[in-house]
């Protein structure tokens, strides 16, 4: 009896080695082959818009190394949801990939919508693309002040005098503010939120606001030249794009950040040996002599080096940053 069991051990082991092989020698017949047909890059907002362009500079340069197609898909709509769900419910084949942005993976949750996907749990996280610095700007002749703590001065000083604009309800850009009203203890610092970057830049500039926090490469540029007056960058660090411009962070409220990123997701299940082989043609085209000046241009702060697995708990802590920020400031979004 001990021998006849011992023989169907020895026989139950040697099957587990033979399933072990064949799934390991499986994946990486899938990596080895891939890609062989389009790969598809969903993006949940219009064309034109940065996540676009970041989106079709990355494909053009994976379609060169790839010999095949990578096309970019708008599917824009509530908010970038109808997109994201799309990619989360894909084959995990590595052929739709998502180049999810803030507010699909992180502040969607933090408001406590509910979606139809589980934005860590539905998707692997591939690559960080890039990181958008946000910049608070003003028009100094509605709101006369050259940095930080005469920003926060003010503000104190004049309760529900000045407006701030944003691009949208609960988006990063009023969440900026938001933070910044709670760190730096001011009240009512009115919310004008418009529908898009450009309206609310254009009003401040017509005066009908006194401040916007918005990404850098909307920014950059007027403060830079004018009229609008730079305060400070959003940031741990000062953005490469505006190098002279202090951050909130070495102005007073230590450890103040907001910014936005763009990260490259799979579907979940997605072998991971297909993963890691987008992963590292991702870093390559951000480091490609022919494509990194390109996106340095957008003012954008390029990652090169992000593994999927530095990248694992990247949307949970995002998601537990913003929602702190959310329920601390009693704000509520539909």
């Amino acid at each position: 009896m001990t021998l006849k069991t011992g023989g169907v051990m020895k026989r139950l082991i040697l099957l587990g080695w033979m399933l072990a092989a064949c799934s390991s020698s499986w994946a990486q017949n899938a990596a080895g082959g891939f890609p062989g047909r389009p790969i598809r890059i969903v993006i949940g907002y219009a064309a034109g818009g940065p996540t676009d362009i970041v989106g079709r500079l990355y494909a053009s340069k994976l379609s060169e190394y790839y010999g095949v197609p990578v096309i970019v898909d708008n599917r824009a709509g509530a908010a970038g949801i109808i997109g994201t769900e799309l990619v989360a419910k894909a084959p995990p084949d590595g052929y739709t990939l998502a180049l999810g942005v803030i507010s699909t993976h992180a502040l969607h949750s933090a408001h406590g919508r509910k979606l139809p996907y589980d934005p860590v749990n539905d998707f692997a996280p591939v690559a960080l693309a890039v990181n958008v610095p946000m910049i608070i700007m003003v028009n100094p002749s509605v709101l006369p002040v050259s940095n930080v703590k005469e920003l926060i001065a003010e503000l104190r000083a004049n309760p529900g005098k000045h407006k701030f604009g944003s691009s949208g309800l609960g988006g990063i850009s009023h969440l900026c503010f938001e933070l910044f009203k709670m760190r730096g203890g001011i009240g009512d610092f009115i919310h004008v939120p418009y529908k898009g970057t450009g309206p609310a830049i254009n009003d401040l500039l017509g005066g009908n606001i006194s401040a916007v926090c918005e990404g850098v490469g909307g920014a950059a540029g007027h403060v830079r030249s004018g009229p609008l007056r730079g305060i400070a960058s959003a940031t741990l660090k000062r953005a490469q794009a505006l190098p002279d411009l202090p951050t909130v962070n070495e102005s007073g409220l230590a450890g103040f950040e907001a910014y936005t990123w763009n990260m490259f997701f799979a579907p979940a299940k997605t072998p991971r040996e297909i993963v890691e082989k987008l992963n590292r043609d991702i870093n390559r085209a951000a480091k490609d002599p022919a494509l990194r000046p390109r996106l340095d241009a957008l003012g954008v702060e390029v990652v090169d080096d992000s593994t999927p697995q530095s990248l694992k708990d990247f949307v949970p802590k995002e998601i537990a940053r913003w929602t702190s920020v959310v329920k601390a400031s009693g704000l509520k979004v539909e």
